[in-house]
């Protein structure tokens, strides 16, 4: 009876011992797999706020745009104008937070204005006259091979948003230009407009992750040109045989629009 309790004894000591063995080796598993685990997502989380050194994408834009003058007493912005466009964006990652941001696209832009003493007739591509001085609004619509260039500012990434700042330049090359008239007739009249502008823009939005690098775009923008679009000259006053001085007001494009667009 001695000897079995011995023997028992002893094989209840083995049995503890393998017990703790296996339990301290389950310990250690789980320990290393937490470890691997954290190491993991601090890779995962390092890579993904890591950024590609470009990054570029397609983008669509839709918004409104009016008219300004200096010339306020012969010039006023009578209405806005519906516009649109569309183009490729480029975003060259100079650190994690900042980019030199390019795009080039096609817009069409412009308004309606109110010549007070109306204009010297012009011509259109046809050669045909259009415009007096009984006439005093112009509805002007313009499209421009643009090619904006800026500095965009942006947060790191915050639950698959990421959300920036810009702000920069916008070289502009003409493409086409109309004139509506009070009439509602519609003149193509590109020579009498000016070939190239340049303006300056300020925009905000956010980028969405879907999937990898692919991301969903969404930007509010505001530009602002800087020089006369047109050559059209205004009466000074009231058109007569003995009144006939005549003037360009500086006319200045305005836009605000919205932008959509996915990046790769």
């Amino acid at each position: 009876m001695f000897n079995v309790n011995i023997v028992n004894a002893k094989n209840m000591k083995k049995f503890i011992s393998v017990i703790v063995i296996i339990l301290l080796s389950a310990a250690l598993l789980s320990a290393q797999e937490q470890i691997q685990s954290q190491n993991s997502y601090q890779s995962n989380v390092q890579q993904k706020q890591k950024k590609n050194k470009v990054d570029g994408g397609l983008y669509l834009k839709g918004g409104v745009s009016w008219m300004m003058s200096d010339s306020k007493a012969y010039f006023k912005n009578e209405k806005a104008k519906m516009t649109y466009g569309f183009g490729a964006v480029m975003d060259l990652n100079l650190t994690n937070n900042f980019a030199l941001n390019i795009s080039g696209g096609f817009c069409n832009i412009g308004g309606t204005a109110n010549f007070k003493n109306g204009v010297v007739p012009f011509n259109d591509i046809d050669g045909i006259a259009i415009g007096d001085s009984t006439m005093h609004n112009y509805k002007y619509s313009t499209s421009y091979i643009e090619i904006p260039v800026g500095i965009k500012g942006c947060t790191n990434e915050i639950g698959y948003f990421t959300y920036f700042l810009k702000l920069g330049v916008d070289p502009m090359v003409r493409v086409k230009s109309k004139v509506t008239l009070e009439t509602k007739d519609t003149y193509i009249a590109t020579r009498e407009f000016n070939l190239f502008n340049i303006g300056w823009h300020v925009g905000g939005g956010a980028e969405w992750t879907i999937a990898g690098n692919t991301k969903l775009l969404f930007e509010i923008n505001y530009l602002g040109t800087f020089l006369d679009i047109d050559k059209i000259r205004s009466y000074k006053d009231d058109n007569t045989p003995t009144n006939t001085s005549t003037l360009n007001p500086g006319i200045r494009l305005n836009d605000i629009s919205l932008k959509v667009g996915v990046i790769f």
